[in-house]
């Protein structure tokens, strides 16, 4: 895992703009009087805006849902249903205690010392940047805010927060995201300030700032479509955040560390085991370890290389976790395919939006390498399939949507050896020799690989996608 030793700076940009009015007609002047006028009808209060807690969803769902999409197995889409291994609850048991909540992350290092004066030089130019006047914070402003935070490191970043009242948090994050006459930020340019926060800032200081906003720990609420929202036993009702007992990686990065949870991604799960598989280092590198306890994942959006920054605070029913899991030990849970999901999830929104997609996208957002979509007739046999692996080389598939039509396997229980409709699953092993290939099941332990002769294989998935990883 990369470590970060030092806080990270973020380099913004943006104009303040002028703000000089140089001439007006008397028309425009009273146009612009009686739109501050409704205006401060219409807007809300900061204490208003803070009663409500600024619940703010930002959905970037990308291309969730297409036809030929896989999601998972069962009607509500979630994983596997409840009782069965990998299920919600049943991860392993508990490994030791619960930490104590607290003000910082269990695996944070010690804070760095405060310099009281830079802190007051701070606060005072984000308030002045937020005083915004007659014509409100606009987008200058606003960067000029995040200079503020940006130059601090993380003891500076909690004691500035502690020295802002909640009425000034409130008022800073509706500006960013409903700001009027030339104000408010896009998502991405929010996106920078919570990063900031996200890889300096105490628990205590993030737990404040996501009491006021979505956007540094993602809802999950809407996970499981309806059947999930009726059922109050389900994760969209009965899950908490919490920090368990854990490390981030114990004995290095595989696919048997991972099984998907109670939530419809089986198209990233599969992806990200077929990467374990086929070169560990490109998640090591993904994941830098910050001093505050938090994880800045390395994602890929079309090619680019974004960077998303989690808490270790995973969604969890029951003490467990809810969502992708590792098998609990002497050393707590295996955190990172916990992390890797969480940065998705808090990349795309949340949660419900990295329910359904394509496991060939879901190789991509890894690697950064485009995958490539073929036909099972296309694939190219078994000594080619194996030859790809080989080389370091990660396959994924997706299988049929249901139908009394499908090959006999999906007619089999997937605990007996059978597929599951509508699912993703990548390629394990294939033996030449033999003429068979090997699936693997993102569900996990408890759920046995699928081996077939490579015709049965060839009439069994809709689609094959190959990445080339580490190219």
């Amino acid at each position: 895992m990369r470590t970060r030793g030092q806080a990270r700076t973020v380099t913004v940009g943006g104009d303040r703009g002028s703000g000089t009015l140089e001439y007006l007609g008397i028309v425009v002047v009273a146009a612009l009087l009686v739109v501050a006028a409704v205006t401060a009808v219409v807007r809300t209060d900061v204490g208003e805006t803070v009663a409500c807690q600024l619940r703010s969803i930002a959905s970037q769902a990308g291309t969730c849902g297409a036809p030929e999409v896989p999601t998972t197995y069962g009607d509500a889409g979630d994983g596997p249903a409840a009782g069965a291994p990998g299920a919600g609850g049943d991860s392993g048991g508990d490994a030791g205690e619960e930490p104590p909540a607290g003000v910082h992350y269990v695996n944070a290092s010690d804070p760095p010392e405060v310099d009281p004066e830079r802190v007051q030089t701070a606060l005072d130019d984000l308030r002045d940047a937020l005083d915004g006047g007659f014509w409100g914070v606009r987008g200058g402003d606003l960067a000029d805010a995040r200079d503020a935070v940006s130059a601090l490191n993380g003891a500076e970043v909690d004691a500035l927060i502690a020295g802002m009242t909640d009425d000034e948090l409130a008022h800073w994050i509706s500006q960013m995201e409903d700001g009027w006459l030339f104000g408010g930020w896009d998502r991405e340019d929010r996106r920078e300030l919570w990063e900031v926060f996200a890889s300096k800032a105490s628990k205590e200081t993030l737990d404040r700032l996501a009491g006021l906003t979505d956007e540094l720990e993602p809802r999950f609420d809407g996970v499981g479509g309806d059947s999930a929202r009726d059922n109050p036993q389900s994760p969209a009702n009965s899950g908490e955040y919490g920090e368990i007992p854990h490390q981030l990686v114990v004995d290095g990065i595989a696919p048997g560390d991972v099984s998907q949870g109670q939530i419809g991604d089986c198209w990233f799960i599969a992806s990200l085991m077929a990467i374990a598989q086929a070169d560990p280092s490109v998640i090591e590198d993904a994941i830098t370890v910050n001093d505050n306890g938090t994880y800045t994942v390395r994602l890929y959006d079309d090619g680019r290389e974004v960077e998303v920054t989690v808490t270790p605070e995973m969604v969890l029913d029951g003490g467990n976790p809810a969502f992708v899991r590792s098998p609990a030990g002497e050393d707590g849970h295996e955190l990172w395919p916990m992390v890797m999901e969480k940065a998705l999830a808090l990349h795309w929104g949340d949660f419900h939006a990295i329910e359904g997609d394509s496991p060939g996208l879901g190789l991509e957002l890894v690697t950064g390498v485009p995958s490539e979509r073929r036909s099972l007739d296309d694939a190219g046999g078994a000594g080619s399939l194996a030859d790809y692996l080989a080389e370091g080389g990660a396959v994924t598939l997706a299988t049929f949507t249901e139908s009394d039509d499908n090959p006999d396997i999906y007619h089999l229980d997937p605990s007996s050896g059978g597929l599951a409709s509508n699912h993703a699953y990548y390629v394990s092993a294939v033996d030449v020799e033999n003429g068979t290939v090997t699936v693997t099941n993102p569900w996990g332990a408890g759920w046995p690989t699928v081996t077939m002769t490579y015709g049965e294989f060839e009439d069994s998935f809709s689609s094959i996608y190959f990445n080339e990883v580490a190219r």
